[in-house]
């Protein structure tokens, strides 16, 4: 998909880049001039350490009272097409007088009336000693190296010019810049693709707002474009994110608009019902006395119906909103189930069907007594109602990190797979054509998932059909 560009957004690629490349010129140009500044001093280092042998060689030929004239023409010879080419070379005895020299210009260390230059006066002073510091002599810029003998009767002077063969030893290697100037080139080209591939997903979450205010998002997520790096994925599960977000916010929607016309469809029956039987009594004042109560008798019913359906309606909303859990104390589950157990049975709750209690004795849980009691009565009554079978089992099955677990089931048709997690949703039946001819208005498998997890504890549905259904549940133990 292109990217649609704008001059505020296309900035930003230019406001990361330049700020990049330019610290990657620094980082660069630190490096080569401690290299050069390192380099330098290490080459200046072998150098004068040269200027200060070449000294110690006529200070040791002193010792050994050799002729120094030779020995300097010696060590010229030695320099001779060496770096140390254009060395100077002056042996001064003690009065100041020249008494070895080489052929290069004379070490002048006097100046024309005489006196000695300001400069040698330290070098002169000492005994036994050895000097290397950097010298103007005569306008240019010198290395020099001076020693003076134990007696102080020697002094030797070697210079070397900063010009020539001296300042090519003394420079860098000019493939150095070479290297800098590579390097450089490089680092701005991969700073360039670098801040542009960050800058990608920027603009394709850009293009994505604007899709999304002109209500016109694709279909494919894969299609849009990102980097394939960690932003891109960052980016790319935003976006999943996002309309994930979106499907769920409109399924919800959609399953509200549901809710309410199920609603509506419910309560409106009874209503009409209620409404056609009055509205033929009203209008015949001559009906006779057993057709009268007739009507009036199933408008009650249907009136019946309709407390119970506002009744069952309000306990799921109350408990689906208040979001709080309910008050519950420890109970013998087993105590319970044996209650609930006579109950159906001489009330005929489960109606054909039998029920049987498999709990064990001091099964404590955590529950409402009440709350838990009309949840499992609800679970019965749904059995007996849709099931078709002859059975129905209460049972424990075990434990769950800090729960019990039980099994509510029974021996009949059971549900395809595609309805089980539906079951618990408001006003879902599994009779997709509405009929009533066994009852219910999808209200209690609803008001028990909220009953079960006011209580702290879930519910869910098992089975396939032509298996049975079963219901496992969980509740709290006591701490």
């Amino acid at each position: 998909m292109p990217l649609q560009s704008s001059n505020r957004v296309t900035r930003l690629h230019w406001k990361l880049f330049f700020p990049l490349v330019g610290l990657l010129w620094l980082v660069i140009g630190i490096t080569i001039c401690y290299f050069v500044i390192h380099e330098r001093h290490r080459l200046s280092y072998n150098l004068g350490n040269r200027l200060v042998n070449v000294n110690k060689t006529v200070i040791d030929a002193y010792y050994r009272g050799a002729d120094l004239q030779k020995t300097v023409d010696f060590i010229r010879l030695f320099t001779n097409r060496t770096t140390l080419d254009p060395l100077h070379l002056t042996v001064y005895d003690d009065s100041g007088h020249v008494i070895a020299d080489n052929s290069r210009p004379t070490i002048r260390i006097h100046d024309d009336t005489g006196a000695m230059l300001p400069q040698f006066r330290d070098t002169w002073a000492g005994n036994d000693s050895t000097y290397l510091h950097d010298m103007n002599i005569d306008g240019a810029k010198y290395m020099v190296s001076s020693a003076t003998s134990s007696d102080g009767s020697i002094h030797s002077f070697a210079a070397l010019p900063y010009q020539g063969e001296v300042r090519e030893f003394l420079s860098v290697d000019s493939m150095v810049w070479v290297v800098v100037i590579a390097l450089g080139i490089l680092s701005s080209v991969m700073a360039y693709l670098g801040s542009r591939a960050v800058c990608r997903n920027v603009y394709s979450l850009r293009d994505f707002a604007e899709m999304i205010s002109s209500n016109n998002l694709p279909d494919d997520i894969e299609s849009w474009r990102f980097s394939k790096d960690e932003l891109g994925e960052v980016s790319k599960r935003l976006l999943l994110l996002y309309r994930e977000k979106i499907k769920a916010e409109h399924e919800k929607t959609l399953h509200e608009r549901q809710i309410g016309i199920n609603v509506s469809h419910e309560l409106n029956t009874p209503v009409a019902i209620i409404k056609g039987y009055l509205d033929t009594i009203v209008a015949d004042p001559e009906l006779p006395e057993p057709q009268k109560e007739l009507f009036i008798q199933r408008a009650k019913d249907n009136a019946d119906r309709l407390a119970g359906l506002v009744g069952a309606l309000e306990s799921v909303m109350r408990l689906q909103e208040s979001g709080q859990p309910v008050e519950c104390r420890a109970i013998d589950f087993h105590d319970l189930a044996m209650k609930l157990a006579d109950d159906v049975a001489h009330n005929h709750v489960a109606g054909d069907m039998t029920f049987e209690v498999d709990v064990p004795s001091g099964c404590m849980v955590c529950a409402n007594p009440t709350l838990l009691t009309n949840a499992l009565l609800n679970l019965v009554r749904n059995a007996a109602q849709h099931s078709g079978g002859s059975r129905i089992f209460l049972r424990r099955v075990g434990d769950d990190n800090g729960y019990a677990l039980f099994a509510f089931s029974d021996n009949g048709s059971g549900v395809d797979s595609e309805h089980l997690e539906r079951l618990f949703d408001l006003f879902y039946r599994v009779d997709r054509g509405r009929a009533r001819k066994k009852g219910g208005a999808g209200l209690g498998l609803p008001l028990v998932k909220r009953i079960f997890r006011a209580m702290g504890g879930d519910i869910a549905a098992d089975g396939s059909a032509g298996c049975g259904l079963t219901f496992v549940f969980r509740l709290p133990r006591p701490q």
